[in-house]
């Protein structure tokens, strides 16, 4: 077994002409290289296909380890842009008085408020809540880098993408996993940056991570948290 900072990888050499990378069922690394392959020249490739590695293996593990066993009863945590919230249900009278049109779930002094008439659908509630504070974010978020990377982003649409965190469409459109905004604001911007870069350079080639390394120079780190905590972010 072979280690490159924090990646560990079996090598492989063969009669192949070129490089490639793949990941077995275990969550294994596999490096396949042509037997003449100097190992500078196969380190710089391992680094290069990095990003792609941790989101390779985030999948892997995200579909073999069981998602957070949240039950919606007062005293559950849930997340929103990394930090944990407890759920507080409030009677539908007394939130009447207090508020009359407020939405059936909000996040009040440090706890998630949500009306007792909705606690058969709160699930519903909260995916709701999420995927409006995606909007709000995204505002705030999207203009601290567009023009930096030089792109008009027509439309971002929000969606259940299951174990993809975003998907980059056509015609300036991206799609955001509503499960974004349970992680930290930064893994987030993360998330919106790469597709955004996408919308320039469509493949994980090296003008690719050159454009998203010059917004987001830590942008490893990012795809790394991903990698460790991804699967907690779900209801």
């Amino acid at each position: 077994m072979e280690k490159m900072d924090c990646l560990e990888y079996r090598l492989k050499r063969s009669n192949r002409k070129s490089m490639g990378i793949s990941i077995e069922r275990d969550g294994a690394v596999i490096v396949k290289v042509p037997h003449q392959a100097e190992l500078k020249d196969i380190e710089k490739f391992i680094s290069e296909k990095k990003i792609w590695i941790y989101q390779k293996l985030a999948q892997k593990k995200a579909l073999n380890r069981e998602g957070p066993k949240r039950e919606f009863v007062n005293g559950q945590g849930f997340l929103y842009l990394g930090k944990s919230y407890r759920l507080k249900f409030i009677d539908d009278a007394l939130r009447s008085q207090k508020s009359p049109q407020a939405a059936p779930l909000r996040l009040w002094r440090g706890y998630f408020e949500l009306a007792e008439s909705e606690r058969a659908t709160a699930r519903e509630s909260f995916m709701s809540w999420y995927k409006k504070q995606i909007k709000k974010q995204v505002k705030v978020r999207m203009p601290r880098y567009d023009k930096r990377i030089g792109v008009t982003v027509k439309n971002i649409r929000i969606l259940d993408l299951g174990h993809r965190w975003a998907s980059c469409g056509r015609n300036g459109i991206i799609n955001l996993n509503w499960r974004t905004i349970m992680a930290p604001i930064w893994v987030f911007d993360y998330i919106l940056v790469h597709e955004m870069v996408h919308l320039i350079e469509r493949t994980h080639s090296d003008k690719f991570w050159r454009l998203v390394a010059r917004v987001m120079p830590d942008h490893e780190e990012h795809a790394l948290w991903l990698n460790e905590n991804g699967a907690d972010l779900d209801l």
